[in-house]
């Protein structure tokens, strides 16, 4: 029983968006953990290849986006006016 008057975002957007927000955080280990050396500080990093962190990012990513699908992100949606989550 959904609400009609809510915008229906089909699934392979919300699966691009995940990939792309994932391609994000990959870019974001290569340029900035990577080159500058701090991948010294986090523990289980591997350089280069997949690792803890990446899960991580994976499961933390794919448990928001599988929310906001859901429509549970209303409270914490920082937009007074979100079309999406209220």
């Amino acid at each position: 029983m959904g609400d009609s008057s809510k915008p229906k975002v089909p699934l392979i957007l919300w699966i691009a968006a995940g990939l792309t927000f994932f391609n994000s955080w990959v870019l974001f280990e290569e340029t900035v953990i990577d080159r500058y050396g701090l991948w010294q500080y986090l523990p289980f990093y591997r350089v280069g290849l997949f690792c803890v962190w990446d899960a991580l990012a994976l499961v933390l990513l794919a448990a928001v986006l599988a929310a906001a699908w859901r429509g549970k992100l209303g409270r914490w949606c920082p937009f007074v006016r979100c079309r999406f989550c209220h």
